[in-house]
């Protein structure tokens, strides 16, 4: 028990160590709620989308991940957005908590598509719940000297070409990885979050050329971390007028996934269970991810432009 609880405090903390392991939340339904991967989505959309969203990842495995996140964004004007996110990661004793705000200009990049460019800022706070360790030694020295909370401030990016059945994006977080615990400017720290960057693409295919009544989307993203092995996500979703979804995605070398959801232009509700394919597989009983969305009427940007783009109450496409 000890050696893990070691291995944990050097993963988090900064301890010099070569490892590779999960260190931010992977997402399932990134589709209903684009801006958790890419700011530059704050303001592209005719309606101001609240997003929550609960993941249990790895059910059977004790003190598995589990993240809660609340995210909102809309347009203040034809040509600008703005959003926000406020986020809690847990995994056994580890916790890393914060806010993130972005702001996103958009121009036309020909007669039926726009670029939206964004800038996000975030910051975060790491800690360890010392309760939750259990030592051979009372007072152990590792302990004591790596489990004190961080808070550190990072900035990020986003990049979106969309029209009104497809969208590319290229987004960046931990860009600066400061070195610069606000709660005590002194001691300099560790930054142990990587820079990550994400592809993604969509494109929304009419089954019904008269009034989308039928229509699929094929997706991708591609996830690069420094250090970290190169991963992606193929999907594909089935839409029934625009209201009733069900779609598959595989994570390389790590799951399967299956999701549903149904939304109305007000209200939208989302489900996905992940089936593990890695070598967890044996250990765990899959994760679980939920999300609910509530969708208000932007009282700006609301131009023949903007509605050019995207559906009132479902856009197209939608991450």
């Amino acid at each position: 028990m000890k050696k893990v609880i070691y291995i944990l405090i050097l993963f988090v903390f900064g301890v010099p160590v070569i490892a590779k392991s999960q260190q931010i939340v992977l997402h399932s339904q990134y589709m209903i709620n684009s801006f958790v991967l890419n700011p530059a989505v704050a303001g592209t959309k005719t309606y101001a989308p609240l997003v929550l969203g609960f993941r249990r990842q790895w059910m059977g495995i004790r003190e598995a991940p589990v993240s809660q996140h609340i995210s909102y964004h809309t347009s203040i004007s034809e040509n600008l957005g703005v959003g926000g996110m406020i986020f809690n990661d847990v995994a056994g004793p580890s916790r890393r908590s914060g806010l993130l705000g972005a702001v996103s200009t958009q121009i036309d990049a020909s007669r039926f598509s726009r670029i939206s460019f964004a800038i996000a800022g975030s910051l975060s706070q790491y800690m360890i719940n010392r309760e939750l360790l259990i030592t051979e030694e009372d007072g152990d020295v590792t302990v004591e000297k790596y489990t004190s909370n961080r808070l550190i401030p990072d900035l990020g990016f986003g990049v979106k070409w969309f029209g009104d059945r497809y969208q590319v994006g290229l987004s960046g977080f931990n860009l600066i990885q400061t070195n610069v615990d606000l709660s005590n400017i002194v001691t300099p720290v560790t930054n142990n979050l990587e820079r990550t960057f994400y592809l993604s693409g969509s494109y929304l295919i009419p089954l019904d050329e008269n009034d989308l009544m039928y229509t699929i989307e094929p997706s991708a993203v591609f996830r690069y971390m420094i250090n970290a092995p190169f991963q992606f996500d193929i999907n594909l979703r089935g839409i029934y007028n625009r209201r009733l979804w069900i779609g598959a995605s595989y994570r390389y070398l790590e799951s399967v996934v299956g999701m549903v959801g149904f939304s109305t232009a007000r209200f939208g509700i989302s489900y996905s269970y992940d089936y593990s394919t890695s070598v967890l597989a044996d250990y765990n009983f899959g994760s679980h991810e939920l999300m609910i969305t509530f969708r208000n009427k932007n009282t700006r940007g609301k131009s023949g432009t903007r509605r050019k783009f995207s559906s009132t109450s479902f856009d197209c496409p939608t991450f």
